[in-house]
């Protein structure tokens, strides 16, 4: 298996622009946003008083994992991972000397270990830049173990997310053997959801999505969200990224790669 998961991880280090498009470009840009409208707000304001909270600015800032426009990108990430096997017709070189659950279990992985690198350059890098300006503004740093605790679960939170969605565009690449029709399902379901939201309400929050049960599981944490929603929103990010696995592997296992 590690030698497996090794020459995944090769494949896509010698990608650079999938690597910087797929999997980076989501936190560098949140950081570049964030650097601009702190800059603004220095500039215009100059010193203030308070204190400001680290580690809690940077469990906010891990909400890009419900990004649309996030989703597009590392959908586009993850697609190729998968994909890249059947564009060269490379398949048949690798399952004869492998099974069909490492082959995917590899690929599966080294998309979860970029996506959990992409959440970890957006939290320090929103904890450097909170610094930053805060010692340029004169205020208190505020750092507490309760604040970090939060910074940690919300880590968990958007990893559960983007987990989701990279089980949702390896089933779709499966089963479809298209780039395209994972990427567009999977930019299709961030905004469809905020789409309903906005026309739904609040009955749209009792619809077993990603993006809902994310929400709920955010809205516990940092906004006083009640408990119970919060489990039945891990509940739903859980059953959605074990059937969406289950199903790939299930679809995967199952095709004839002997000529792909």
């Amino acid at each position: 298996m590690n030698p497996l998961l090794s020459a995944e991880m090769l494949k896509l280090v010698r990608q650079p622009g999938i690597l910087f498009w797929g999997f980076l470009a989501v936190p560098v840009a949140a950081l570049l946003v964030k650097l601009v409208i702190a800059g603004f707000i220095y500039l215009r304001m100059g010193r203030q008083s308070g204190d400001v909270d680290v580690f809690l600015s940077a469990a906010k800032s891990l909400s890009l994992s419900g990004n649309s426009l996030g989703h597009l990108l590392f959908a586009l990430g993850i697609a190729t991972v998968f994909f890249l096997e059947y564009r060269y017709s490379t398949w048949r070189l690798l399952v004869p000397r492998h099974s069909r659950v490492q082959l995917f279990a590899a690929k599966l992985l080294v998309c979860l270990a970029w996506l959990a690198f992409a959440l970890l350059l957006a939290a320090v890098g929103d904890i450097v830049l909170t610094m930053l300006f805060g010692v340029l503004q004169g205020q208190g740093l505020d750092i507490s173990a309760s604040s970090l605790i939060a910074l940690v679960a919300a880590f968990g939170i958007a990893f559960l997310e983007l987990a989701v969605l990279a089980s949702l565009a390896a089933l779709l690449v499966v089963a479809f053997r298209s780039m395209i029709a994972a990427v567009i399902p999977g930019f299709l379901l961030a905004i469809g959801s905020t789409l309903l939201q906005l026309y739904l309400g609040a009955d749209a929050d009792r619809l077993p999505l990603p993006g809902y049960a994310a929400q709920d599981l955010r809205d516990w944490l940092l906004a006083g969200g009640t408990p119970v929603a919060a489990m039945i929103g891990a509940a739903v990010l859980f059953g959605w990224f074990c059937v969406l696995t289950g199903l790939g592997l299930a679809v995967f296992s199952r095709q004839q790669l002997a000529s792909e």
